[in-house]
């Protein structure tokens, strides 16, 4: 044992070196990995807004006359009824709107224009109609017929998904639900969109589009679709004010 004490001495600066070494490199082993973790952390951070960006990107944007509004394969036709005849009729008639030269569409009617002739101020009405839906609504100002179109339009979008959960108790009382307001923008959507049609058949406000704002005479296209669109906003109408009706319990239909 007493002979062994010098060679174990002799051998601790090697022992201690060899530990020193494998500590060194296991430290430097530990900051690669740590360096490596965090490079795929901020890789995976990237990649969710890097794909969100691409799926914008590829995500096709409304144009044309109509305008942030847009026909596409996932638009809502509607149920059968007064709802799919409506969306029918849109859809189909989209592509002839939306080519329709604008200046040939009717005027919509603009302050003072009455005073001198002309339709009645419609865009006023419709600032309102957007001042109420808080950001939800916004319609086209180019063209009596195109403005008309896309209030319906949108009055029709709202129905498909219009399912209100009232009662007698609820319409009764202080203040207003989000169904009771959606439901009174709907309705004043599709008025304004019926007065623009009949404004855009007026023979005097024609008249007067061409002569004070450089209009030219209303097509017959435009004209004849100005009343198609009309009786259909009456449809829409009477399809709303029944579905509250049955919400409430005021039709033959409800509880």
């Amino acid at each position: 044992l007493l002979a062994r004490e010098p060679l174990q001495r002799a051998l601790i600066p090697s022992i201690l070196s060899a530990t020193s070494v494998a500590v060194s490199c296991l430290c430097r082993d530990l900051d690669a990995i740590r360096a490596q973790l965090a490079a795929s952390r901020i890789v995976d951070t990237l990649q969710p807004s890097a794909a969100s960006g691409a799926a914008a990107s590829e995500k096709p944007a409304a144009t044309g006359p109509l305008a942030p509004f847009m026909w596409s394969d996932v638009t809502k036709v509607g149920p059968p009824g007064p709802l799919e005849d409506v969306g029918c009729f849109l859809r189909d008639a989209w592509k002839d709107v939306c080519e329709a030269p604008l200046e040939k569409c009717g005027l919509l009617g603009g302050e003072g224009m009455a005073k001198d002739g002309g339709p009645p101020d419609r865009l006023s009405e419709l600032h309102g109609l957007e001042d109420q839906s808080k950001g939800e609504l916004d319609v086209v100002r180019v063209s009596g017929l195109h403005c008309a179109f896309a209030l319906v339009f949108w009055a029709h979008q709202q129905a498909v998904d219009f399912k209100p959960n009232m009662n007698m108790t609820a319409a009764g009382q202080k203040g207003s639900s989000h169904s009771e307001d959606l439901f009174s923008l709907m309705l004043k959507a599709v008025n304004l969109s019926q007065q623009i049609c009949r404004d855009v058949r007026n023979l005097a406000f024609d008249q007067y589009g061409c002569k004070k704002q450089g209009l030219k005479d209303t097509s017959t296209f435009a004209r004849k679709l100005s009343e198609k669109l009309r009786e259909h906003s009456a449809g829409l109408k009477t399809h709303i004010n029944g579905v509250m009706a049955d919400s409430i319990g005021l039709s033959t239909g409800g509880a």
